[in-house]
């Protein structure tokens, strides 16, 4: 079943505001929604891929009366083109999307490793791959996105990362700075937040041990007992579910009753969340680039 979207999703999702998509429909014929049988208008992928290009162009300079008269296929090859897109980073955020939805692995390594030339590892993990990890989410939540779209797009980011992350050296006469768990809860899948924290915790100079993927609790206490390492970082993405976490926490306080003991937490699960009732053990920051920054600027 083909996905539906207002023109509000479509803003969302583009960063293009309503307004200007209407004026554009109506000046250039850019897109042509369709109708419900009560002649309520939406739109479909084909429009989203469409508005996303057209985003991409806008935002690095291009003017839309120019646009507007481009080939699907010159569009296309503009995009790609992206390394003359001047730190503009909602292009690329933008063309990874067009990606994302068209399962063009040749287009987001195109713009992954002009992003590289450009801007360096530094600033593409921190302003634009970072970014997108976030938005993936958001476009999951909105259903923007399917199951098919979520897993093409975040094993090409994977790819990317566990490339950066084994090539990083740990910074020397850093190497004892600390040590840091990283997992996911059981049955949690989603990887790409907790991958980007160990880029940067392993650049910060702290070791790290990564766990991965829906980990059982009770290996955190016997990883804890065989490394003797008290401090854990985890996303809860979709994880333990809203009314789980509670016995969730309740768990994990029973089991890592020492005041020593850490846990970083942060993900979309804790939206909905009430805080007061988590143990003393626990910090939770409200994102992946709150988290990010606390390790880097204050552990």
């Amino acid at each position: 079943m083909q996905s539906k979207y207002s023109i509000k999703d479509l803003e969302q999702l583009s960063g293009i505001r309503a307004h200007t998509i209407r004026a554009w429909e109506q000046r250039y014929g850019l897109l042509q929604p369709h109708r419900t049988d009560t002649n309520i208008r939406y739109y479909v992928e084909e429009h989203l891929k469409k508005i996303l290009n057209i985003a991409v162009l806008v935002k690095s300079g291009m003017r839309i009366s120019k646009v507007s008269e481009m080939s699907t296929e010159e569009i296309r090859a503009a995009v790609i083109d992206a390394g003359r897109y001047q730190g503009n980073y909602e292009s690329q955020i933008n063309a990874f999307k067009i990606a994302m939805l068209e399962f063009d692995e040749y287009l987001f390594d195109s713009v992954f490793n002009k992003c590289l030339i450009q801007f360096g590892t530094e600033e593409t993990l921190s302003k634009i791959l970072g970014k997108f990890i976030q938005e993936i989410g958001l476009l999951w939540q909105a259903g923007a996105i399917n199951v098919s779209h979520e897993h093409f797009i975040s094993s090409l980011v994977k790819l990317k990362l566990y490339s950066i992350i084994d090539q990083t050296i740990i910074p020397q006469g850093n190497a004892e700075r600390g040590t840091y768990v990283l997992y996911l809860p059981s049955e949690e899948l989603h990887e790409l937040g907790l991958l980007y924290l160990y880029y940067y915790l392993k650049k910060s100079g702290y070791k790290v041990i990564y766990l991965g993927q829906s980990v059982p609790m009770e290996y955190l206490k016997d990883v804890s007992k065989k490394t003797k390492v008290e401090q854990f970082v985890s996303v809860f993405t979709t994880k333990p579910h809203n009314e789980e976490m509670d016995v969730y926490f309740q768990k994990l306080g029973e089991m890592f009753d020492d005041e020593n003991y850490r846990f970083f937490f942060t993900g979309m699960q804790f939206h909905n969340y009430d805080l007061d009732q988590k143990p003393e053990i626990i910090e939770v920051a409200p994102d992946i680039e709150a988290l990010k920054k606390s390790f880097v600027d204050s552990h």
